[in-house]
């Protein structure tokens, strides 16, 4: 457990400086946020989007009306505990779900703005077949325009900006 608390913080403080500068740019309908660690056996993902593509009524939101956002219970952010939704790693990596989290965090002092944070940690079976992540989430949500991946892969970094028609990474 030490290992992957380790590593939450690692994710965490590697991509400190670039979420200051995301937050600033924040809450862009259309735009979503993939954050990766994989250190030996072990990985962690942080995903990032705006609450109100979860909701069918986005279409009619204006960004800058004065009422309030839609609002999830946890047990709604609990579907996503079933990852394959947004990623999928590689089957022959054998990779087990070992801890989900998710959240609501206000991206704007401006009203009441959120995004929803889902943090995954994997432990992997197979971790030198952790060659690549597939991006399913341009399936599940139609407004999804481009997903901004970071990840630190045994001490390498990798900065990609992804669209439907490109949605996997090798690494």
């Amino acid at each position: 457990m030490f290992k992957l608390s380790f590593l939450s913080l690692l994710l965490v403080s590697s991509f400190a400086s670039a979420e200051e500068a995301r937050r600033a740019n924040a809450h862009v309908h259309g735009l979503n946020n993939l954050s990766m660690v994989i250190s030996q056996n072990q990985v962690a993902i942080t995903y990032e989007m705006p609450i109100v593509q979860l909701f069918d009524e986005h279409d009619e939101h204006d960004e800058h009306d004065e009422h309030d956002e839609p609002t999830l219970s946890d047990e709604s952010l609990a579907e996503f505990q079933n990852y394959s939704q947004l990623f999928a790693l590689p089957e022959s990596a054998n990779c087990d779900l070992v801890s989900f989290e998710s959240g609501l965090h206000n991206v704007s002092t401006e009203g009441d703005h959120k995004d929803v944070e889902l943090a995954y940690e994997f432990s992997c079976n197979e971790p030198s077949q952790l060659k690549s992540i597939t991006i399913n989430a341009f399936n599940r949500f139609s407004e999804l325009e481009t997903l901004n991946f970071e990840a630190v892969i045994n001490n390498k970094a990798i900065t990609k900006s992804l669209k439907s028609d490109v949605n996997k990474v090798i690494f």
